[in-house]
């Protein structure tokens, strides 16, 4: 017997303009061209997967070529659209760029588009994921865009336009797809759903529209797997975690609160139990920073129209975050997306997974916990012998040492530089300025020029934006004040070679020099003497 199911990616794959949801900036400018007859002989259609790229392509081709056209509402009824619906017109050639990439394919689709359409008006190519023809293709398919005959259009699909050369984007009108929205990928399950006499929980289609991640395609396929799951029964959000392989949304928001009571424990026993079920530690984490991104959105603009979450959960995350700074929420953040790109290629995910909750309740609560370790040891010195009140929680060098150091070097900076880091830790809680220093480099001194440079141009920003703590905290260190010259370490090694140890007229006559400052801004060279 013959098998005549139909998922419901084709079953409900629009078929006219009107039927195409969440891309208006592509249909209006479509529909407005047909209207005014302004059709051109090249269209790039780019963006992400499964947002319906072809389908827009397709009923493009029907509008062009339904017996009523060109016309923005094709009848689907006449021959014509009939063939070109079904994937059998001879006027509309759909080509797998992926699979028809060389220039034997290119040289037969330029000897076919002299032969005239049969049916239709144009002749229409699409070609899907255009961005993997060879470099020969393109080359060969540049001269039939610059002049194609009067009845050929392409129609162009690409998830990746940067790797199309420039001279093919320039003769095509470039349309770019959106990713679908959370609500209406939901709408559209709600119809299929309804079109198909099918129950649901309303949370169980959130679920699939947030695993789709922006794809209607991925959506439907998502759903359609679920209600075979089902067998008739109504869908649940247990059902399709279950389906997904996800991991319910409470189990999140408890990681999130163990986390931020800085309960080891409990936050340890949330991932052994996911890791136990069998739960993919990877997506988890995935899904957990998500919510992160929603916390930072919601302690940045205190609100949720950013986020796609409900009362309920915008309501609990607002409470849990009150006492979580911007600054510490970006910090968890960044150390959750370095662990994405470890935990990938690990064979023990599970510790992994640990190491990042423990060093996230540790970067919220460690200066706190330094603070009482050391009230602490202060209450034990006192027993001893006297103290002064006040005492820094710094590694304080000894006074016989700071009497030794007469002339300040690069070197004595270097050795102490930890001592400034963990001054400046007990000056501020931004994280940022701690891991700038962290990272950063003491280059030169050349009293009273401090020369440093930042691991990369995020963290040189905050080293400048942050220059007077720096010469503040050094002072307190050295009790010398400093003159702070910043620079970002790739432009320091690019310049490096130019500190040579030659005389300033040799130096300006020096045709290298002369070179350089053809391609480079130099507006002043300095000239670098050994020390004696």
């Amino acid at each position: 017997m013959e098998n005549k199911y139909l998922v419901f990616a084709r079953k409900w794959r629009p078929q006219s303009f009107n039927e195409i949801i969440g891309q208006d900036q592509v249909v209006i400018p479509l529909k407005r061209a047909i209207e005014t007859g302004r059709i051109m002989h090249a269209y790039l259609f780019s963006g992400p997967r499964g947002i319906g790229k072809t389908t827009t392509a397709r009923v493009f081709a029907k509008a062009l070529n339904c017996d009523r056209g060109p016309t923005v509402n094709p009848c689907n009824e006449c021959v014509v659209c009939k063939e070109i619906n079904d994937g059998n017109s001879l006027d509309v050639i759909e080509i797998d760029g992926a699979s028809n990439r060389g220039i034997d394919e290119i040289r037969q689709l330029r000897e076919n588009i002299w032969v005239g359409s049969t049916r239709g008006k144009y002749k229409i190519y699409i070609i899907d994921e255009v961005h993997m023809l060879t470099k020969e293709a393109f080359n060969a398919l540049l001269k039939t865009l610059e002049e194609p005959p009067r009845h050929v259009i392409f129609i162009f699909a690409t998830t990746d336009p940067k790797n199309i050369p420039q001279t093919i984007l320039s003769r095509c009108q470039h349309f770019r797809f959106r990713r679908m929205p959370v609500n209406l990928i939901i709408e559209n399950l709600k119809m299929i759903a309804k079109n198909e006499k099918i129950i649901y929980e309303d949370e169980a289609l959130y679920v699939i529209a947030k695993a789709a991640d922006g794809a209607l395609r991925d959506g439907q396929r998502i759903f359609d797997q679920i209600v075979t799951f089902a067998k008739g029964e109504k869908l649940t959000v247990s059902m399709v975690n279950e389906m997904l392989g996800e991991i319910e949304k409470e189990k999140l928001f408890e990681l999130f609160e163990m986390i931020i009571k800085g309960d080891f424990k409990n936050a340890i026993v949330v991932v052994e139990r996911v890791f136990e079920r069998g739960y993919d530690l990877g997506n988890f984490l995935k899904n957990f920073i998500k919510l992160l991104k929603d916390c930072l959105l919601i302690k940045t603009t205190e609100t949720k129209d950013f986020i796609s979450i409900t009362d309920e959960e915008y309501n609990k995350l607002k409470e849990n975050l009150k006492n979580l700074s911007k600054e510490e929420i970006l910090n968890i953040l960044k150390k959750a997306i370095d662990t994405e790109l470890i935990i990938e290629k690990s064979l023990q995910p599970d510790i992994i997974f640990e190491i990042f909750v423990i060093d996230s309740i540790m970067s919220i609560y460690g200066k706190a916990e330094d603070k009482s370790l050391l009230s602490e040891n202060m209450k034990i010195s006192d027993k001893q012998e006297k103290k002064p009140e006040k005492i820094s929680n710094v590694i304080i060098e000894s006074i016989e040492e700071k009497e030794t150091v007469k002339e300040l070097t690069k070197e004595i900076i270097q050795k102490r530089w930890e001592n400034i880091i963990d001054r400046i830790k007990s000056k501020t809680q931004s994280s940022d300025i701690i891991q700038a220093a962290e990272t950063s480099a003491v280059i030169s001194f050349s009293n009273p020029n401090l020369f440093i440079i930042g691991k990369n141009p995020f963290y040189t920003n905050i080293l400048n934006k942050y220059a007077e703590l720096l010469k503040e905290t050094i002072k307190e260190e050295f009790g010398k004040d400093v003159v702070l010259i910043i620079q970002e370490k790739e432009e320091y090694q690019k310049n490096l070679f130019l500190e040579k140890n030659i005389e300033e007229e040799e130096l300006m006559n020096n045709p290298l020099i002369k070179e350089i400052k053809k391609v480079l801004p130099i507006k002043e060279i300095k000239i670098k003497k050994n020390p004696k």
